[in-house]
């Protein structure tokens, strides 16, 4: 079911619209088709919100696996990788979040991830949840395990998931249009409701 939370943000500076698509991927395969196709998402989305596209903000957390599930005891290096992937994610105003069907839910890669982000920490967000299952059976389970901690943490997420089959792959450009004409309008309005305003200027 769809939840949004209007509370845009009252800020000194705000970001200026349009933004770009943040792009997170729970599979724990490298180079997964979970990725790939949250990147098409996050490209095609983009191009309808009239936002920037660009590749350096898709997080693939089996990139910083380490960091996320040994914390103090990762190296340097990839718990400042970490550090960066939750500020870019905590400082999204749409972000798509992908995951592989995975024994009836979401990985625990992303489960791990989501643990991590500060409290609220999406507020203000609009995410788009985007899931791959192989089996008809399982493809709505991670979407409808997904929403309830995606709403703890203060995301709004207006519309369906992305819901896909394995098979879908195959013919992705042609989901996503059907998806993206339902769906992409809602997504701007939202987001831009949801966009930080500016502290009212003190009257002298």
């Amino acid at each position: 079911m769809p939840s949004t939370a209007f509370e845009p943000k009252i800020v000194p500076d705000p970001p200026v619209w349009p933004q770009s698509v943040v792009t997170v991927v729970g599979n724990p395969k490298a180079g997964s088709r979970t990725a790939a196709a949250a990147a098409s998402v996050a490209e095609l989305l983009a191009s309808e919100l009239g936002t920037p596209y660009r590749i350096d903000e898709l997080v693939d957390l089996v990139t910083i696996a380490p960091a996320i599930f040994q914390g103090e005891t990762a190296s340097e290096a990839d718990r400042t990788a970490l550090d960066s992937a939750i500020e870019l994610a905590a400082s999204a105003s749409v972000l798509v979040i992908a995951t592989p069907v995975y024994k009836g839910s979401y990985t625990g890669l992303l489960k791990s991830f989501l643990d991590v982000l500060p409290p609220q920490a999406l507020a203000g967000a609009v995410v788009v949840p985007v899931t791959v299952s192989a089996a008809p059976s399982h493809k709505l389970l991670a979407d409808q395990h997904l929403r309830p901690v995606l709403a703890e943490l203060g995301a709004s997420v207006p519309v369906p998931g992305v819901i896909l089959e394995e098979r879908d792959l195959e013919d992705l450009q042609v989901v996503l249009a059907s998806w993206l004409r339902t769906n992409a309008g809602i997504i701007q309005a939202t987001t831009i409701a949801l966009q930080p305003v500016a502290e009212p200027t003190p009257l002298r």
